[in-house]
Order: structure tokens, then sequence, then C-alpha cells
């Protein structure tokens, strides 16, 4: 199968970054609370137990909080994940006021939510929308109906997600044909974690690997322990309670402080990474920016 069918988390750089230059960009993990059970997520089996950590404020509450950042630091680029956000109370009104002054913001949804209202008041000139295929739920062809909906609507985003829990193998090339036909690319994420008893994505089998594309170029982009990277101080990650840490992969094993602090700011220069794979290629690193990579 041709690559150019599909798009490989990690793959490129510049497929991954999602920013404006010069601006400081937020993860948001909005929730620890989705509609859907998916058991390649991360929050499998946890939901429970994490949502009790969900701070729920009111619309005005966190555009004082997002007021505050933007005197801090301008306007900021905003990736927008949970859970599904579009479960979180007033979710659209709360996009709409802070897409006033943050932009451009992403989200990240599985398309269950009320995407009508949605296009009916937030502006696609700021927002923009990226849905995940999840097979257990939906179908492809459902997924790409709601994809064009959103952009006959005026939002666009080049890609629909699926990650390719060890099960799912078997009809990735259906599903990649069925995107390619539709003239739609997948964005096809690999699963990282454990499927009886085994680890991935090493556990792909050599023709898996070969279909995913999972070579040595792929490996070199993720693989950046010991670079000198801008996570926590260009960009960050925002968890449900407010915890903010550099990036995803650290997670909460270094915080910066909690965006509910009136105190609260990033690191005035880089850090070296200690995650073993960064497959979502978060943040540019030193080295990256010096040569111009994005």
């Amino acid at each position: 199968m041709k690559k150019d069918k599909f798009y490989l988390q990690g793959k490129n750089m510049e497929k991954e970054m999602f920013h404006i230059e010069n601006r400081v960009r937020f993860e948001w993990n909005m929730l620890y609370s989705c509609n859907y059970r998916c058991p390649y997520c991360f929050f499998e089996g946890k939901w429970e137990e994490y949502g009790k950590r969900t701070v729920f404020l009111s619309v005005e509450q966190w555009m004082g909080h997002w007021k505050r950042i933007y005197e801090r630091y301008g306007s900021c680029a905003l990736v927008i994940t949970g859970g599904e956000p579009f479960v979180y109370p007033d979710f659209i009104q709360l996009i709409k006021e802070i897409s006033a002054i943050h932009y451009p913001i992403n989200i990240s949804s599985n398309a269950s939510g009320d995407l009508s209202k949605f296009v009916s008041v937030i502006n696609p000139e700021r927002v923009s929308v990226t849905l995940s295929f999840h097979p257990e739920y939906n179908t492809i062809e459902e997924i790409i109906k709601k994809k064009r909906f959103l952009e006959l609507n005026g939002f666009r985003n080049e890609f629909i997600n699926l990650c390719v829990y060890p099960p799912y193998t078997i009809r990735l090339k259906e599903y990649i044909e069925t995107a390619h036909n539709s003239n739609e690319t997948l964005k096809v994420i690999p699963f990282i974690g454990s499927y009886n008893g085994h680890q991935y994505p090493e556990s792909y089998s050599l023709n898996e690997k070969e279909l995913l594309g999972l070579d040595t170029t792929w490996k070199k982009n993720v693989e950046r322990k010991g670079t000198l990277c801008a996570a926590g101080q260009k960009s960050a990650l925002i968890f449900p309670d407010g915890k903010v840490a550099r990036c995803g992969q650290i997670g909460e094993r270094f915080l910066l402080g909690n965006i509910f602090d009136e105190s609260f700011e990033l690191l005035d220069a880089p850090m070296h990474c200690d995650a073993e794979m960064c497959p979502c290629l978060e943040t540019i690193t030193v080295e990256e920016s010096s040569k111009g990579t994005v």
C-alpha cells in the first residue's frame, strides 16, 4: 500500500506542529470524562479514579484565568482534548469566548457532540476540529460524513485520527482505502501500551510495521531522550485539575505549577527531555529550531 494514502503520526514535524510562529502553545486536557470507553485509551480502567480530579469552572471563571494568560503571553495557540471536550458543561460557549483572545484553537473530538450548534456559534477562522474514528462506536463512513459537515461550515482539518489498536490491524487497509477513496486521509497513531501481555508498538508484526511505516526514519523522529526541548518554555500541557506539565510524555514527573495560581509562569529556557518516546512531536527541539525544521 502506498504510504501517501495515509499519514503516520510522528513521521513529519511540519504535519504535527499546531502553532503560529512565536506564540506559546498549550495542550489542554479539559476533563477526565468521556462518553466512550475505548480499550486503548490512556485512561482505560481509571475513569472513576481520575474523574474526581477534574475541576469544573464556569465560563466566567475560566475566562478569568485565560485572560491572565493572555496578559502574560499574549494570544496563545490551544489544542483541546479530554476525555471528550464536548461533554464539558457550557463547552461551546466557553470556546466562543476563549477564541476571542486565544487562537488558533484545535479541538480533538470523537464527533459525538452537538456539531450543529457548534458550527452556528464558533468562528472557523479561529477554531478547527480534528475528528477521531473509533471502530467500536462508529464507521469510517459516519466520521467522514461528520467531517464533511464541518467543512461545509468552514471548519477544515487535514486528517481523521485512528489509533491502531492491535485488533484493528486486520481491517486497517480497508479503513485507509475507504478514507482515501473519499479524498480523506487517516492519521494512523501507533498504539503505545500493553495488549495480551505484549508491549506496543514493539510487538507489531513485521508486516504490520511495514504497513504502518514504522521504519528507521520514524524511530529517529520519535526517540528524543536527551535532546534540548522547548516544552515547558514555549508550550505546556494543562491537566483537568489545573496542574501544568512540560508535555504529555513527561507528565506529572515535572510540573511547572498550576494554571489557577496567579503566579503561574512557563520556564525561562529549554530543558533536556527525559521521555523515551515522543510520537506526538509536541514541541520543536532547540536543534530543530536552529536548523529551521519548522
